[in-house]
């Protein structure tokens, strides 16, 4: 519930507004005891992402500052990252290779 106008607070973080520009490969880590950032926000911030990677992590029992304690968070991660990796290798070997050289 906003009490108060947004041009009256300092720190606005319109996520909503940025995540819906960005492109690029995202993973949306979401602690389900965060307070900070509603896991219910963290899900309107995945589906609101145009990008063709992206991925929702969420952790039961994670809390804003310490879910990347949580089992499994490097895990996602690592799946993540190794996603990104075969997603490119695959893009790459699917385009023509262009007669270039580079000295």
């Amino acid at each position: 519930m906003r009490l108060l106008p947004l041009w009256c607070y300092k720190n606005q973080f319109l996520s909503y507004r940025h995540v819906a520009l960005c492109r690029m490969p995202s993973l949306f880590v979401s602690g389900l005891s965060d307070q900070l950032i509603p896991p219910v926000m963290m899900k309107q911030l995945y589906e609101m992402s145009p990008s063709r990677t992206k991925r929702l992590a969420i952790f039961p029992e994670g809390t804003h500052n310490d879910t990347w304690q949580c089992q499994g968070y490097f895990v996602a991660l690592e799946q993540f990252i190794k996603d990104l990796l075969k997603s490119h290798a695959h893009e790459e070997s699917a385009q023509p290779s262009a007669s270039v050289t580079i000295i």
